[in-house]
């Protein structure tokens, strides 16, 4: 009996533990910025307290089943109507977004930003507006904070309908916007194998691995259909001999292309023209030489564009956010979908990121406000 007792102390206090510390992760990732030190106890302890549970059930299975049971002296057992009924009230109230579960969500979401604007203060930001004279649609604030692998990406921010058709863009790089990939890369040594960033190495900045040349007058036999697949893809592709190229540069995409911000950035932009009451915002980033142990630089060696002097290495990340101008939410946080195709030879969006690692650590967080004035 005193064993049965101890086992039974043992894991009500454990429960009791684990769940304290369940509840506390779980506040502070409602109103503080993630962070992953966070995010892994509340895991960590998440997991415990379902074993502990697994456990809890097995030695008090007749008693939890006694709990269903209408007593003999009782007409009417309302017990377990009572907490089906609380538990499909927060379930539907939860998956449907009703009323108050909706208010408390904006209400984290908008301490999580208030937070961060407060732990940011030491960082640097840069501030860029593009509001082309036409643009009447809603307004954008975009707050990028980068990663640790940020370096000298391309990326590309657009509008597109709930099922996938381009609406505009909001932000794209320069070179991307031109074609202007007129610095000329090539290995000093062909057979060289990359399964890391060369530029990480230390070989003088990598002077001692690669030969730099200027060559504006070959960029079109180096266009970059794999930089940004999925945007690329959206905005309109034409084949010219066998490779996908976007088409000819369009005033809208001249009016939001810009030069590549290297720092975190806050961006302020605006739509063309009225905005449908649901839409996504999409960002997209590659990084060139990026390359693992997976997505070596032999990974795709009959692959003329994965091989190529593009040095495509990881391909590029997706990131999304659902838009819902109706349900007056003015703040959205951009989550990671996916990845692009490593050579563009689609805009489909992989969700399989299982062999990224420095790809999905450029961007720290990226978060939207929608002014719908």
């Amino acid at each position: 009996m005193s064993s049965r007792i101890s086992s039974r102390a043992l894991i009500s206090l454990s429960l009791f533990l684990a769940l304290t510390i369940t509840v506390f992760t779980s506040v502070l990732m409602f109103v503080t910025p993630h962070q992953d030190w966070l995010a892994l106890m509340h895991t960590i302890f998440g997991f415990w307290i379902i074993l502990l549970l697994s456990w809890h059930i097995k030695s008090n299975f007749k008693p939890l089943k006694h709990y269903l049971t209408r007593p003999k002296d009782q007409r009417w057992y309302w017990l377990p109507w009572i907490c089906a009924s609380l538990f499909g009230i927060l379930l539907v109230g939860a998956y449907f977004q009703l009323p108050p579960f909706k208010q408390l969500y904006v209400w984290g979401q908008k301490t999580r930003s208030a937070v961060a604007v407060t732990q940011d203060e030491e960082r640097i930001f840069k501030v860029r507006k593009i509001k082309p004279a036409q643009a009447l649609g809603a307004e954008f604030l975009i707050e990028f904070r980068k990663g640790p692998y940020f370096k000298w990406p391309q990326y590309a921010i657009w509008l597109e309908t709930v099922d996938g058709k381009f609406i505009q863009p909001l932000y794209v790089t320069g070179k991307l916007g031109s074609n202007g990939f007129s610095n000329k890369v090539t290995k000093k040594d062909p057979q060289r194998v990359f399964t890391e960033n060369p530029f990480d190495s230390g070989e003088k900045e990598g002077d001692a691995i690669f030969d730099y040349q200027w060559d504006p007058a070959s960029k079109n036999d180096r266009v970059r259909p794999e930089s940004l697949p999925v945007f690329l893809h959206a905005l309109g592709l034409q084949s010219r001999s066998g490779i996908f190229v976007p088409e000819k540069s369009t005033p809208v995409l001249d009016a939001y292309a810009g030069a590549t911000i290297l720092d975190n950035f806050l961006l302020n932009t605006r739509a063309l023209s009225r905005l449908p009451d649901q839409f996504k915002i999409r960002f997209e980033i590659n990084e060139s030489f990026d390359f693992n142990t997976f997505y070596s630089s032999d990974r795709f060696p009959d692959d003329p564009i994965y091989s190529g002097n593009g040095y495509s290495a990881q391909p590029s990340v997706v990131y999304e956010a659902m838009i819902d101008l109706g349900s007056k939410q003015p703040i959205y946080l951009m989550h990671l979908i996916g990845h692009g195709h490593h050579s563009g030879r689609d805009g489909n969006v992989n969700p399989d990121i299982s062999q990224l690692t420095t790809a999905i650590k450029q961007v720290e967080r990226i978060m939207v406000e929608v002014r719908n004035n």
